[in-house]
């Protein structure tokens, strides 16, 4: 949505000013950028599904006693979602 031209104009003096009061405030809201949605479905889908998969492969892992299916199984429910979420919340933080 196009701005008027003195909406335009005030809020080129705002900018300026925030530039001015605190370059390093100015800096870091130049440099934001909004997380996509694709992003947010992808982390929420991973956050929810890796541990459903996670869990499928670890009752397989219990009916062969493979210890590599017992870590990648565990892996899943636990590493996994726990990355996203951390990975997520870094990303928020700026």
């Amino acid at each position: 949505m196009a701005l008027h031209g003195e909406e335009q104009r005030r809020l080129s003096e705002i900018e300026r000013q925030l530039a001015e009061e605190n370059p390093r405030l100015a800096q870091r809201l130049a440099e934001l950028r909004p997380m996509r949605i694709t992003g947010v479905v992808l982390a929420i889908l991973g956050v929810f599904l890796s541990p459903v998969a996670g869990l499928f492969v670890l009752v397989a892992a219990a009916q062969t006693h493979s210890p590599l299916l017992i870590a990648l199984g565990t892996v899943l429910a636990a590493v996994v979602p726990t990355a996203i979420l951390w990975r997520t919340w870094l990303h928020r933080l700026g």
